[in-house]
């Protein structure tokens, strides 16, 4: 390895480290897996912080309900479950972004990082 590859290596190893989203009152550390409203400590369910970070991850996109429960439950979405739906609207209460986590008709979820759209 040359030195500038270890440089940018660990340049992206810092930037892991620190992974932080931050929108309006809300901070979420990624990497630490925690998540702060109004500076206060959200407790989470797993599957409603494995929606949270698809959605950051993702954010602005159209997420399908099928991705969303393939990537917090592990499996393949089945007919007409109404489970991310109801974890949406925790998520939703929860953290105060009811605007923010936006439905799209006939397709899913997006969390909207866009002030006005």
């Amino acid at each position: 390895m040359t030195k500038d590859m270890i440089v940018k290596a660990a340049q992206e190893a810092a930037a892991r480290r620190n992974e932080v989203f931050a929108l309006n009152d809300l901070r979420v550390d990624l990497t630490a897996r925690r998540v702060w409203k109004n500076g206060k400590p959200v407790r989470l369910t797993p599957r409603e912080y494995a929606l949270l970070e698809m959605l950051i991850r993702k954010r602005d996109l159209a997420l399908t309900r099928g991705e969303l429960l393939t990537t917090a439950w592990g499996y393949e979405y089945v007919g007409a479950s109404r489970t991310v739906d109801v974890h949406i609207n925790r998520l939703r209460t929860k953290l105060g972004l009811d605007k923010e986590i936006q439905t799209v008709f006939k397709v899913g979820y997006r969390l909207n990082t866009n002030p006005g759209c």
